[in-house]
């Protein structure tokens, strides 16, 4: 990919010292708006969502439940409103989660939506440009591994405590790109970092065309969309991680 894609205008050198001040920023601005807008168009009209939510009551070892389009028609309004209610009830006594997700490096690798918009940007995030840019900014040049998933946050749509920790892989850094639009404190959606005693140290309101970046592990929240806001949240996020 030729083009340079991220706007060639953002200061390194002082995005570095913020990096390195908090172990975490937000870049605005971060990406050439032509190709933000067609990121946020390929999200809000032509992704293929799966509903995802973290599996307590699992068989197998899959932690992660998904429904397809036609598995979510099938299984009806009161289905899916049965679904919503024990998600709930597990929420407000452990981890839970609930948003639209689509798994973009799962389906590059599945041969699934070829067409779809989003394969350029898991192309970007695969460049030695996008690359080049995290190591400048972090100070961080051990990871050699990038994932990523789209996450789309509708009414009632929400992300409980976490720190990111994985057995599985070496995460070094987590990232999300904002694509949400016109979007108020008021509804939600909120990304807030706590300390050890629960306090919140930062408070993230989704701006389009935005990175935050920052080091793992972290406490860290997406609070619950808002009944009354207009439209979705959308993002892509993941981890720079290192496979030897």
């Amino acid at each position: 990919m030729a083009t340079q894609l991220i706007n060639p205008a953002l200061d390194i050198g002082a995005l570095r010292a913020r990096f390195q001040e908090r172990g975490r920023i937000t870049i605005e601005q971060v990406l050439r708006p032509e190709f933000a807008d067609t990121i946020h168009t390929c999200l809000a009209h032509d992704v293929p969502w799966r509903l995802a939510w973290y599996r307590h009551d699992r068989e197998s070892e899959e932690t992660v439940g998904r429904l397809t389009p036609a598995e979510q028609e099938a299984l009806g309004p009161e289905g899916l409103a049965d679904l919503e209610r024990k998600v709930m009830a597990e929420a407000g006594e452990k981890f839970q989660y609930l948003y639209d997700a689509y798994d973009v490096l799962k389906a590059r690798r599945e041969g699934l939506d070829p067409g779809l918009r989003l394969q350029e940007f898991l192309s970007f995030l695969g460049t030695d440009e996008l690359f080049g840019f995290i190591e400048e900014v972090s100070g961080d040049s051990a990871f050699n591994r990038v994932d990523c998933h789209a996450c789309r946050y509708r009414p009632g749509h929400f992300l409980r405590q976490h720190a990111d920790r994985s057995p599985f892989e070496q995460r070094h850094m987590a990232y999300v790109f904002q694509f949400t639009r016109d979007w108020h404190l008021d509804f939600g959606g909120l990304t807030t970092f706590q300390d050890e005693s629960g306090h919140i140290e930062d408070c993230l309101v989704p701006r389009f065309n935005s990175l935050t970046l920052f080091k793992v592990p972290v406490l860290h929240s997406v609070s619950q969309v808002a009944a009354y806001a207009p439209h979705a949240r959308h993002s892509i996020t993941g981890w720079f991680t290192r496979y030897d």
